[in-house]
């Protein structure tokens, strides 16, 4: 008889190698295809800010970085932006958003409304540097900037994170 020398926690880990960049794919499809036509003034919700928080929050902040980084290599490529200014502004996000991560804790982060505010501090986190990449110094002054792409494009990424809350109560209530 063979034994099965392979442990849940290993078997779990290897779904979620491929369940993370299955994530990442279809979240950054959908953001440059069906996200832009739900753009305000010129600002959009960015999913792969919610993905990075997400993904800080159940598994750490070593794990977050690393994905953060080849998630924003990816999204750059995808979104043919100058490479490495997503992977700079998520690694940002993810180190930041780390600093709430609870071993053992994630579901009820991700089912509160902390994790609505772990995302918006990202999102702001995130959205500063992004945009602060491609501020012309001469065309908008920081006050302007700061409102409308640092607090307004959070804050409309933070309303779009409602969704992962709604998702983890319905898979809590069909196990019940």
């Amino acid at each position: 008889m063979k034994y099965d020398l392979e442990s849940n926690a290993e078997k779990l880990s290897r779904k979620k190698l491929l369940i993370y960049p299955l994530l990442a794919i279809i979240l950054g499809l959908t953001q440059i295809s069906i996200i832009n036509f739900l753009e305000i003034g010129n600002v959009s919700p960015n999913l792969m800010i919610i993905l990075i928080v997400w993904i800080t929050i159940r598994e750490g902040q070593f794990v977050a970085l690393y994905s953060a980084f080849l998630i924003g290599i990816f999204y750059d490529i995808i979104k043919m932006d100058v490479i490495g200014t997503n992977a700079l502004s998520l690694l940002i996000t993810a180190f930041v958003s780390g600093f709430f991560y609870k071993e053992g804790k994630a579901e009820l982060i991700i089912r509160s409304f902390k994790f609505l505010i772990i995302v918006m501090i990202g999102a702001i986190f995130h959205n500063i540097i992004y945009y602060f990449l491609y501020l012309k110094i001469s065309s908008i002054s920081f006050w302007n900037f700061f409102l409308k792409y640092g607090i307004a494009s959070s804050f409309y990424t933070t309303v779009f994170s409602f969704f992962p809350i709604f998702l983890s109560f319905r898979k809590r209530s069909t196990h019940i």
